[in-house]
């Protein structure tokens, strides 16, 4: 199996109306094409059969929250590492969305999560923040490592 198909990026969104502010079909292509090139940096082959499932969840929420746990899918032979990625509102960023308030709030919890602060100060809009911080987060985990079957999978520049 070719290194570059042994990982790749899913986003999905807890904002309602949010894909119809933001091309997240535009930002899957891109967080895939980044994804791809950090390819070649990190010990996948170490992974067998198995693949990695970035999932980027678009939410309501106080920070950037990488789950600890890998999930672990065996008919699939997937791992999974789940990120949450807070969508400010109008209060919290200029180009922040109303559409916020009217969905589930959850907080990062600390125990479960590596958390990150938003950047929201950052930047001018609502695309390069949710691109930028997707791919702050990947590289955050990739540096961090994590284990596999045992084996330690990790970003190595």
């Amino acid at each position: 199996m070719n290194i570059v198909a042994k990982i790749r990026v899913l986003i999905s969104s807890e904002i309602p109306q949010l894909n119809e502010i933001v091309d997240l079909r535009r930002l899957y292509f891109e967080l895939n094409q980044h994804i791809a090139i950090l390819a070649s940096h990190i010990n996948l082959h170490d992974l067998g059969e198995w693949k990695l499932l970035v999932s980027i969840n678009y939410r309501n929420t106080d920070k950037i929250g990488i789950f600890k746990r890998l999930k672990r899918f065996s008919s699939d032979k997937e791992y999974e590492i789940s990120i949450s990625i807070p969508i400010p509102d109008k209060r919290k960023a200029i180009y922040g969305i109303a559409q916020v308030d009217t969905s589930f709030y959850s907080q990062i919890t600390e125990s479960l999560f590596y958390s990150l602060e938003p950047a929201y100060d950052k930047y001018l809009d609502l695309n390069t923040y949710m691109k930028d911080s997707a791919k702050s987060s990947i590289l955050f985990i990739l540096k961090q490592g994590f284990k596999c079957n045992g084996i330690k999978i990790q970003f190595k520049a």
